[in-house]
């Protein structure tokens, strides 16, 4: 069994090989730049949706503040047992803190209004809240209003 060494010591063969030498280098570097970009976008976007998330859960505990307030200026405009009061009670009641409610620290409702009007004789209320929440420099704030009669 003879093997043909010549052809392992052609001088074109030789050539060829050291014109192809430098091409695995040049593909690998690619390769690495392309999924470092890659690698980039994807750490971008997750953190994007992470702020999002933290966004959308502010937002939610935001609204439930906001609620409590307009529930507060209900109980305060319809006590249960007395008359209907007006919304001079409403405003110049100190709104409840919300500082050792679980799920809500950090939240406060930041203002509660409440304006009022008569017409043919049957008062309507209108209560107005907002409802803020700061965690670091993420802050949100929603706004509810809330419309009320009564039955006189």
């Amino acid at each position: 069994m003879s093997h043909n060494r010549s052809a392992y010591f052609s001088p074109t063969l030789n050539l060829a090989q050291k014109k192809q030498q430098g091409a695995s280098l040049i593909m690998a570097v690619f390769m690495i730049v392309v999924l470092s970009l890659m690698a980039a976008a994807l750490v971008r976007i997750i953190a994007s949706s992470s702020e999002t998330v933290s966004y959308q859960v502010f937002g939610t505990r935001a609204y439930a503040a906001a609620d409590i307030g307009n529930q507060w200026g209900l109980q305060q405009l319809f006590p249960l047992g007395s008359e209907i009061v007006d919304c001079a009670v409403v405003n110049a009641a100190t709104v409840p803190d919300l500082a050792n409610v679980p799920g809500l620290i950090g939240c406060h409702i930041e203002t509660l209004q409440c304006t009022d009007f008569i017409e043919s004789g049957v008062t309507y209320f209108t209560l107005t809240a907002t409802g803020a929440c700061d965690a670091g420099s993420v802050r949100t704030s929603r706004t509810l209003q809330v419309e009320a009669r009564s039955l006189q």
